[in-house]
């Protein structure tokens, strides 16, 4: 007989099931040998995780009774609790390995560490305790828990209320009663808009970037001329006095004198250049720094003048 057309994708379907099944369990096969391998080495952390694997893969009693054992070896007691336990559930009562896995629990259920919560007295009812990834919610408040050995960080909640972290720091054998609460009870008003809160405390907006390196940059520049300008003038002052001492009264001058005096005219226009480039660029610098985070109701004002004796900067700021 033929086989209908309609009927090929279920044909397919059974042909290819057993082919990833096979895969699967090929998989799982290698995994557990390398995990085998790295627990032989002493490498707990990746022969547990191979055997977590390979369980995924291809479930089997098997592997679970040796992930339970590497998971004792490596410390979490709790773990290995539960996994013998479980394997101990699943297996025939005529299965060689059953009278392990009941044993090993056994041995384990006094070493796991157990933690009994209690709500204080005024705390909500409704309060959770999140323990990493494990969350518990209020049936589980005065019921000895199985956890593992180390430290835990309790973050106890409840809706209207801040959360709350506890710390605690549990070892084999032990059986720590915790009375917990969350935090303060939550503040009811919403955070305002960043707009709204700027406005309603009168913060001015934040300065431009670009207008402020200008201003730092002229303000720089303003500076170096005023150095130049009052170097320039103390050269032009030390020149004078030769003028002064070379130079007879009816302005004869001997060589020096003469080199002094043209010296110093240059001098004094190299001084009055440097005032006023300073001053110009100092004044547009300090100006642009000041507008660039001043509110609309702040004015600035500056005025740069030349004198005989070099220059004068005013600048004036009203709020």
């Amino acid at each position: 007989m033929r086989t209908p057309l309609y009927a090929l994708p279920m044909v397919l379907l059974l042909v290819g099931a057993p082919a990833r099944a096979q895969a699967q369990q090929a998989a799982a096969d290698a995994l557990f040998d390398s995990a085998r391998a790295a627990m032989a080495k002493g490498a707990l952390d990746e022969a547990c995780e191979k055997f977590h694997e390979s369980d995924l893969l291809d479930p089997a009693p098997g592997t679970e009774l040796n992930l339970a054992d590497c998971e004792e070896k490596r410390g979490r007691l709790a773990s290995a609790w539960v996994l013998f336990r479980t394997v101990e559930e699943k297996l025939a009562e005529n299965d060689e390995r059953l009278p392990v896995a009941h044993a090993r629990a056994q041995a384990l259920q006094p070493r796991v560490p157990k933690l009994m919560l209690s709500l204080e007295a005024d705390a909500p009812k409704n309060c959770r305790v999140k323990d990493g990834a494990v969350d518990f919610g209020s049936a589980a408040f005065g019921v000895p828990l199985p956890v593992e050995p180390g430290p835990h960080e309790l973050v106890v909640s409840a809706p209207g209320f801040e959360p709350r972290l506890f710390r605690v720091l549990l070892v084999p054998g032990e059986v720590r009663a915790l009375v917990v609460s969350p935090g303060a009870r939550a503040s009811a008003a919403t955070p305002a808009a960043p707009e709204a809160a700027r406005a309603a405390t009168h913060e001015e907006p934040a300065p431009s970037n670009g207008k402020r390196t200008l201003g730092f940059t002229l303000s720089g520049l303003g500076v170096a001329g005023f150095g130049v300008g009052t170097i320039a003038g103390a050269l032009m002052l030390s020149q004078k006095h030769t003028v002064a001492t070379e130079c007879q009264p009816d302005k004869s001058c001997t060589a020096a004198g003469l080199d002094a005096a043209h010296s110093a005219s240059s001098l004094q226009t190299v001084s009055n250049i440097g005032w006023v480039v300073g001053g110009a660029a100092l004044g547009a610098g300090v100006y642009l720094l000041l507008s660039s985070g001043g509110s609309a109701k702040a004015s600035t004002s500056l005025a740069v003048a030349t004198t005989p004796a070099g220059g004068r900067l005013s600048l004036s700021r009203s709020w």
